[in-house]
């Protein structure tokens, strides 16, 4: 009888620590993915406070040179990379250029990583600046100057807007191809096409914001601030 109360006794013990045991490894399990969900959503709110950072800087380094006199029609976006960056010549001297230590000094970043969807279709996800369409509900048909951030995850995106207009709705635009709207035609095949509220009613009045292209032809997030509206 002592015996069969011992077994008994040991029995229950071993289970007891069995339950404990699966008890932490639950625990631990759970931590972990709250951990890593905390430190998915730090990367993208990381990653979206990078972009509007670097659509201030950009905004900021116009300011600049147009407290020098150069007016916004002769501004250039040429990179550093592109040949004729340094060649300070009429009728593109370098106290023009956006990127240029001696014009806007505006550095040139590519997108964070954790804000990159490459579809790998068409031009390559990251930063574009220019001044090629007109923004529809800006004072005129001048062209606007358009900072993008080009094919970015959802995530991202949705952070975006919450930060711009407290919800992570992404609004659809249509009718155009996001090339054709958000990137100077000399870097695609298309040609550039002005940003029409009918295009997108929700974009209305909305200086920056992220959206959504589906067309039929592609489908990506794209990230536009209006640095100068005309």
């Amino acid at each position: 009888m002592n015996t069969q109360n011992g077994n008994a006794f040991l029995y229950i013990l071993i289970a007891v620590i069995l339950f404990g045991a699966l008890m932490f490894t639950i625990s631990r399990t759970s931590n972990q993915e709250n951990s890593t969900s905390e430190l998915d959503a730090g990367r993208v709110a990381v990653a979206a406070n990078e972009i509007l950072g670097y659509a201030a800087s950009a905004s900021n380094a116009i300011t600049q040179m147009q407290a020098t006199a150069v007016s916004n029609d002769n501004l250039d976006f040429m990179l550093p990379s592109d040949t004729d960056f340094n060649t300070d010549t009429v009728p593109r001297p370098n106290i023009y250029k956006v990127f240029h230590p001696s014009g806007g000094g505006l550095s040139y970043r590519t997108l964070p990583k954790d804000a990159e969807a490459d579809d790998a279709a068409g031009l390559d996800p990251g930063y574009y600046i220019g001044r090629f369409n007109s923004v529809e509900w800006t004072p005129s048909t001048t062209p606007d100057i358009l900072f993008v951030a080009y094919e970015i995850s959802t995530p991202v995106c949705q952070e975006l807007n919450r930060k711009l207009v407290g919800s992570t709705t992404i609004p659809a635009v249509t009718g155009e191809t996001s090339e054709n709207l958000f990137i100077d035609d000399q870097l695609h095949a298309g040609t550039n096409a002005d940003f029409n509220v009918a295009n997108c009613a929700a974009c209305e009045e909305k200086p920056a914001l992220c959206i959504s292209v589906s067309n039929g032809i592609d489908d990506k997030y794209v990230f536009y601030s209006i640095l100068e509206a005309e």
